[in-house]
């Protein structure tokens, strides 16, 4: 579901010092003309104060005044032309209750004082309003199996309070249950983690906060083969997850490692002799993909674009890691460096970090945390790790808990800003200095069984494709409202 697509349409609000302005003009404009406008912005700011306390409705003061504004104007319109403030009554009651915790009666209530004491002849039209109203929660279900118009209000009250609780409950109602494996793989002092669940969908709401969570000082997240379907929906199926992580198991012994090229991807591999640790690379472009193997498979994440894989390129990936596990190798000495920077930018989350790899060719494996990697940037990140003698991985965690942070993207990738840049020339400049010793290298995993978006991600990609249609009938159904009184005059 494009969440921060519907996110721009509905809770894009100006600045506090405009909003003040445009509240305070609007308020003495309309009450130079209309003496009672002074009285019903008294009574709105009331309501909603008192909605904000009964009803927990999830306003803070800017979004109070500018409510109060709207209403105050679409109010007067309706007075002018209709004799009635009542107009304005289907938008203040559909905000009051898609933005508080009550249900569609005691919204309606509410929403109603303000118009009944300026007018308690408008009750009918408040009547048929609140018709219309429910009409519209009703036509929200309609055609869905799993309770649309929850959904929405849930999601509603999470972008305005931030607390991923509204929207983690709903999911849990409708989630599915996987068992995945988490991993963890020693290289050195160095803990390298992954896990067959996906990080997402977004923000801080469930698995977003995935790869938060496995973050240690000595670690660093890779990204597996896996999708959103994937996605934890709540906290504690990510807790779950970590309490699942466990680094003491078996030593391995590496073998020489080789690479793979395809069309349009590059395999890295670094065998060893129990597993074999195999990094995906896009040469122009890759994205979530899913594939079965006993291996330690990474997705690296590392050649943004914005949309899906073909099932020809999924194709390609599925036979040159298969043809990775069937290579065989040398035994050879390994050195080991790490390197991890906390920073962050409007892409980067929290941390960059590099894994240095001596194996008589040298490696570097470059995780951003951060969701996918600008092209252009992997390229510097590849040239300058070569100046200094590495071959660079570069890789990202597809970390979420940034995307929809800013209702104008979704997300920037690694190398979306400038800070990207003078954060890579501060990783080199830690690198250089660092100092590679010899390494042993461990191995394990453990499966843990945790509620999933599963089959209800391809219900939110419908729902999205609809999503116009729902606000198109929506501010329709505010005209024809606004328009009532027209129509009682009329007959």
């Amino acid at each position: 579901m494009n969440a921060e697509k519907l996110y721009r349409k509905l809770f894009v609000l100006p600045g506090k010092v405009t909003v003040v302005g445009i509240f305070l003009l609007t308020t003495i404009l309309l009450s130079v003309l209309e003496n009672k406008i002074i009285i019903l912005v008294t009574l709105l700011l009331l309501t909603i104060a008192a909605s904000r306390k009964f009803l927990g409705l999830k306003f803070d003061a800017k979004r109070s005044l500018f409510l109060t504004t709207l209403i105050s104007f679409l109010s007067f319109l309706s007075y002018k032309l209709f004799g009635t403030f009542s107009g304005s009554f289907f938008l203040f009651l559909a905000v009051i209750h898609f933005c508080s915790e009550r249900g569609a009666i005691y919204s309606a209530l509410m929403a109603s004082i303000p118009f009944l004491i300026l007018d308690y002849g408008s009750i009918p039209f408040l009547v048929v309003s609140f018709v219309l109203f429910y009409a519209y929660l009703l036509y929200l279900d309609f055609g869905w199996d799993f309770g649309f118009r929850k959904y929405v209000e849930s999601f509603i009250k999470f972008w305005l309070t931030e607390d991923p609780r509204f929207v983690e409950s709903v999911l849990s109602e409708n989630s599915e249950v996987f068992e995945g494996k988490v991993r963890c793989l020693g290289i050195g002092n160095a803990k390298v983690i992954s896990t067959d669940f996906h990080p997402g969908p977004f923000r801080n709401i469930g698995g977003a906060k995935l790869v938060n969570f496995l973050d240690f000082p000595n670690s660093v997240y890779l990204h597996s083969p896996t999708t959103h379907e994937k996605d934890p929906v709540s906290e504690e199926d990510v807790l779950k997850i970590k309490e699942a992580l466990k680094c003491d198991a078996e030593y391995l012994r590496p073998k020489r490692p080789f690479e793979i090229e395809g069309n349009n991807f590059k395999i890295f591999c670094f065998p060893f002799d129990k597993k074999r640790l195999i990094f995906v690379s896009g040469k122009k472009r890759i994205d979530d993909f899913e594939l079965e193997s006993g291996n330690f498979v990474v997705d690296c994440h590392n050649a943004n674009f914005y949309k899906s894989l073909s099932e020809k390129e999924v194709e390609e990936i599925r036979y040159l890691v298969k043809k990775a596990e069937e290579v065989e190798t040398d035994f050879v000495e390994a050195k080991s460096a790490f390197v991890k920077m906390y920073a962050e930018s409007e892409s980067v989350v929290s941390y960059v970090s590099a894994i240095l790899l001596d194996f008589g060719e040298k490696f570097a494996i470059v995780v951003f945390d951060s969701n996918n990697v600008d092209l252009i940037f992997r390229n510097k990140v590849e040239e300058e790790f070569a100046k200094i003698g590495f071959k660079a991985i570069v890789c990202s965690t597809d970390n979420h808990s940034k995307t929809g942070i800013r209702v104008k993207e979704s997300y920037k990738p690694a190398g979306g800003c400038e800070e990207d840049y003078r954060i890579l020339e501060n990783l080199i400049e830690k690198c250089k200095s660092a100092k590679l010793e010899k390494s042993d290298f461990t191995y394990s995993e453990n499966k843990v069984a945790v509620k999933v978006l599963g089959g209800l991600l391809r219900k939110f990609e419908k729902v999205s494709e609809r999503s116009d249609r729902y606000i198109r009938l929506f501010l329709l159904l505010v005209m024809i409202n606004f328009l009532i009184p027209l129509f009682t005059l009329l007959l």
